[in-house]
């Protein structure tokens, strides 16, 4: 999914310089290196897989289809990384999954990946938190969507639990900021890090980022500029993709959580050591209840997909048909061909329900401490 806002930072030519010389004597050696947690700092993390740039950009764009775009981008990913390839890497102590080099796309990545972005109109954590709000005193409170896409949430807490004019939104998405403000919100389109947003001080009351901070870098600064921004006694709603769902997928032959799209893999220890650090308290953290029928048809889809990436596959070939009904019929049937051999997949994930989850894990952080420090 595409990130909705501009939370993404180059990284200097040194810096891949370095790790491009770091992996490739880890390739060299045939061992891994100790990399550094980004969430709890701990250097016990170890290696998993890693992932080329040609298999990353087969992901988001098949080659048959457009040539010049996924060269573009294969040669655009290996800028980025320092190298041909990205390791996934996971902490033994918080369990924190992340994409080593640590570097999120930027806006030519997604104008590369995806031509349009598209935001679902209902999600579990924008029920989740509706509940969460229903318990909480809104009246006169202010709220911001960072990475509102084209509003959704909003529309549902508009007018039952916030006024217009104590609502913001933040996308650097141009088509996004035209429907944001189109309705009504305070649209801003920069990092909330940038300088525009220090004169915002304790501006809010509930701050909402779904399905926004696995796209990020340098959650340490997120992290602060939220504490910043978030008025005492103030919440943050932070949902991201349920790490137990993606590491099912990778390991049964669906899709991989792949970077520089997703760089971190969530979880409640490494959202726990984040507050620690930050002086805020996670309040609560919950993955999001399985549901088989919803299970279903995403699993039929992604592996459809995954088997798409591969180059000679009959589902490589349909996914570079020209769009249209015919091709969309030919994907429906290869997908359906495909699900007899999931069988086991599905089975071993029915078995599992309880801890494997659904899509989603969802987390209010609370501000319980003194009010922020003030930028010098």
């Amino acid at each position: 999914m595409m990130v909705a806002f501009g939370l993404h930072r180059k990284v200097a030519s040194s810096a891949f310089a370095k790790s491009e010389s770091r992996l490739r004597a880890v390739r060299a050696l045939g061992t891994s290196v100790m990399t550094i947690c980004p969430a709890c700092g701990s250097k016990s993390t170890v290696k998993l897989f890693e992932v080329t740039a040609d298999e990353a950009s087969r992901h988001f764009i098949n080659p048959r289809q457009d040539p010049e775009r996924s060269r573009k981008l294969t040669s655009h990913l290996s800028d980025l990384w320092g190298s041909d390839a990205c390791d996934i890497r996971k902490c033994s102590d918080c369990g924190f999954g992340f994409a080593d080099p640590f570097v999120a796309g930027g806006v030519e990545f997604y104008n590369l990946a995806w031509a349009h972005p598209s935001y679902p109109t209902m999600r579990w954590e924008y029920a989740r938190t509706i509940v969460e709000l229903t318990g909480l005193k809104t009246k006169g409170k202010t709220v911001v969507d960072v990475g509102a896409g084209f509003g959704y949430f909003l529309d549902r807490v508009k007018g039952k639990f916030f006024e217009i004019s104590d609502i913001s939104a933040v996308d650097y998405n141009e088509e996004s900021q035209s429907v944001l403000s189109s309705k009504g919100f305070k649209t801003f389109s920069n990092d909330v890090r940038a300088g525009s947003f220090d004169s915002m001080r304790e501006a809010f009351d509930f701050i909402c980022l779904f399905q926004v901070f696995e796209h990020m870098d340098h959650v340490d600064d997120v992290f602060a500029r939220l504490k910043f921004l978030l008025r005492p006694r103030g919440s943050v709603f932070i949902a991201v993709p349920n790490d137990n769902r993606t590491y099912y997928m990778e390991s049964h032959g669906s899709l991989i959580d792949m970077p520089p799209n997703h760089i971190g893999r969530w979880t409640k220890g490494a959202f726990a050591a984040m507050c620690r650090r930050h002086d805020l308290q996670l309040t609560k953290c919950e993955r999001e209840p399985f549901n088989l029928l919803g299970f279903l048809k995403q699993d039929i889809v992604n592996s459809y997909l995954r088997k798409g990436e591969k180059p000679g596959t009959l589902s490589e070939f349909v996914r570079a048909l020209p769009r249209s009904r015919a091709q969309r019929i030919a994907q429906g049937l290869t997908a359906l061909a495909i699900s007899p051999s999931r069988l086991p997949a599905w089975a071993y994930a029915v078995k599992n329900a309880s801890t494997l989850g659904g899509n989603a894990l969802w987390a209010r952080i609370d501000k319980v401490s003194s009010p922020a420090p003030r930028l010098h």
